[in-house]
């Protein structure tokens, strides 16, 4: 089964970005050297945006089609390192370097994306080697120097404010860290592009119309196996869990139980492969939910709920963004789904909700009960199991999934994963 990278990279940067605009508010991070204020900015398009601006940039220098490629990726991936730190106080030269080697750091564990990990590591060095690492000039990974550019052009750009309001004082800026934040003829070539109406209303339109980012996308495609897919779930299931102080190894639990349930009742390989993934990701939308929300102690408000189930829809939101994953992606995204009918995000009835899903959603509730939270102690597993058969003589949850968790957790306990 072969996964298209740039579809996985599309997906991803969705995510990345919901957690920026949900979390990077919360800090206070001005980058001295350059005077840009990123906790003022939202960031529900800052991926998708950086991208054009910098895919623009590399086809006006006409730079080769692998470093094309390249420059797709790590712009639309280049804040990765971000999102573990977003609930962490930094000062702004702790944040810019820590996020670079935290992304990096990331990559290097992910052999379909190794290509980048220069370009993340460096995408905020300056040109005259006053950055954070004190890298210089020609030293630079090339597509690094042009996401710096791109990176900030876009945090300084307010889609809110008319264009002719702004891009004059902003072209002005760029033309003043020539030869200082930028490379002289990367600054040259923005400065062409910048002088003509098209890419300022593109730059605008990027986030609504699709079209625009996939018409300059590279062409060529790469593709990830169901495995390498894996090592990148995985990454973003460690992202997902460090957004809530309450769920430290959530994600990576609940996969852990899926594989084995579906080994337990007779999936093939690649189906409990999947399974896993679904595990690692089916929390993927709560990206999109404000930490504040996520990490309160007490009881919820009705409000307060109403955003937390949003989650299962921004999971399906997101992955259904690569082809060839429908199944993961369901089974991800139906984890709160019930029998009854009142489950969400979609309200589906026990008829319409897939085996597997069940499954997911049985794991999803025990682990969740076993595990250590602030306000109270994880429960053993027969308090847990107490719970869930309740859910099911109530018609809420699946029977025969919570027996095969049982019967999975049993004779795991014994030693073994088959009866």
């Amino acid at each position: 089964m072969n996964i298209s990278l740039n579809k996985v990279v599309t997906a991803l940067s969705i995510s990345l970005d919901l957690a920026e605009t949900t979390s990077l508010q919360n800090l206070n991070v001005i980058e001295d050297i350059s005077g840009v204020n990123y906790s003022k900015h939202k960031y529900s398009h800052h991926s998708k945006r950086t991208a054009f601006i910098a895919l623009e940039i590399g086809k006006k220098l006409n730079i080769s089609e692998e470093s094309y490629h390249n420059l797709y990726i790590a712009s639309m991936l280049h804040d990765i390192g971000a999102q573990s730190m977003l609930d962490e106080v930094h000062t702004s030269v702790e944040y810019i370097k820590k996020h670079c080697v935290e992304g990096a750091f990331m990559i290097q564990k992910i052999p379909a994306l190794i290509q980048i990990y220069d370009i993340i590591l460096y995408h905020h060095e300056n040109y005259d080697g006053s950055g954070c690492m004190k890298l210089k000039n020609y030293l630079i990974p090339f597509e690094a120097q042009i996401i710096r550019l791109a990176d900030l052009l876009e945090v300084m750009f307010d889609e809110n404010i008319a264009i002719y309001k702004q891009k004059d004082s902003i072209i002005e800026w760029v033309k003043l860290q020539s030869g200082r934040l930028f490379a002289p003829d990367i600054v040259d070539c923005f400065l062409n592009l910048a002088s003509t109406e098209t890419f300022w209303l593109n730059l605008l339109n990027v986030p609504h119309m699709n079209f625009l980012l996939e018409s300059i996308a590279p062409k060529k495609e790469k593709y990830v196996s169901l495995k390498e897919f894996e090592y990148i779930a995985e990454i973003f299931a460690t992202i997902i869990d460090s957004k809530s102080n309450f769920t430290a190894m959530h994600s990576r639990g609940i996969a852990d139980l899926a594989f084995d349930v579906s080994k337990h009742v007779g999936y093939d390989e690649d189906k409990c492969l999947k399974m896993k993934i679904a595990g690692l990701l089916h929390d993927i939308g709560k990206l999109a939910i404000p930490a504040t929300i996520l990490d309160k102690p007490g009881k919820l408000n009705d409000d307060e709920f109403s955003l937390i189930k949003s989650h299962t829809y921004y999971t399906k939101l997101i992955l259904d963004r690569i082809e060839l994953i429908s199944d993961i992606s369901e089974w991800a995204a139906n984890h709160h789904e019930k029998l009854n009918g009142e489950g969400y995000p979609r309200r589906l009835p026990g008829d319409y909700i897939s085996e597997e899903s069940k499954i997911i959603g049985a794991c999803d509730i025990y682990q969740a009960l076993t595990e250590d939270r602030p306000y109270r102690k994880g429960m053993y597993m027969y308090e847990a199991f107490q719970i869930l058969d309740d859910m099911v003589k109530q018609g809420l949850i699946c029977g025969n999934a919570v027996k095969s968790l049982k019967s999975t957790l049993i004779c795991k306990v014994e030693g073994h994963l088959t009866p």
